[in-house]
């Protein structure tokens, strides 16, 4: 029996039905070569992440959780856009780490070169901007949007939130245009990308989630 690559999907947050989600969403895509992937939850952060207190309780539980995983993984993605923790565990495993937002950005720049990210509430904003310019995308982004959704109510109410979303989008293209990607900027909303690109078919919409189960998959076999 061949050893593939195998991946370890880590939702920084407790809540296991977002991890759920994100395994659904690998259902849904196709990943390059013959990678298994593996979902765990970090049962020791907050229920979200919304904001940099968050980011840093979860980091904290996140790195704990880790150092207690059988050294059997090729490579990580951190499923949260914050890219929370995500420099603090490449130190600490020492192999390739993608977080969900740095995924995101990547496959955006690549697609169309202008990206507006879409994101939850606004005290995520800053986090996210701080990130993009971290990593070398601020003059790509055009904007960081909050739609005012807060994370566990992406799941909750996917109708109402799905409503908001596609007027947060139209206001997008009325400023932008359509010649720009939309990322959506967390991993609870990975559940109503194929409803949104249904709606908005014209549109590069990028789903974080999706870009870093792919681009994880590729960082094994590159």
């Amino acid at each position: 029996m061949m050893n593939y690559p195998v991946v370890c999907f880590i939702n920084p947050n407790s809540t296991e039905s977002m991890t759920n989600t994100c395994r659904e969403t690998l259902d849904r895509i196709a990943v390059t070569g013959e990678t298994r992937f593996e979902f765990i939850t970090n049962h020791g952060a907050p229920e979200a992440i919304q904001g940099a207190e968050d980011g840093e309780l979860a980091t904290k539980a996140m790195l704990s959780l880790v150092s207690q995983l059988p050294d059997a993984y090729d490579a990580f993605v951190v499923g949260c856009f914050d890219d929370t923790g995500v420099w603090d565990l490449i130190d600490q495993v020492r192999r390739p780490v993608i977080g969900i937002g740095q995924a995101a950005y990547h496959w955006a720049s690549l697609r169309s070169q202008r990206f507006v990210v879409l994101t939850t509430l606004a005290v995520s904003v800053p986090v996210i901007r701080e990130s993009i310019q971290r990593q070398g995308f601020e003059s790509y982004c055009l904007d960081v949007v909050a739609s005012g959704i807060p994370v566990l109510e992406l799941e909750r109410n996917p109708e109402e939130s799905l409503m908001i979303l596609n007027d947060c989008i139209r206001n997008i293209v009325d400023k932008h245009g359509e010649n720009v990607a939309i990322i959506l900027g967390c991993a609870g909303m990975t559940d109503l990308y194929t409803d949104l690109v249904g709606q908005w078919d014209s549109l590069t919409i990028i789903d974080p989630v999706a870009a870093g189960l792919r681009l994880s998959s590729v960082l094994c076999h590159g």
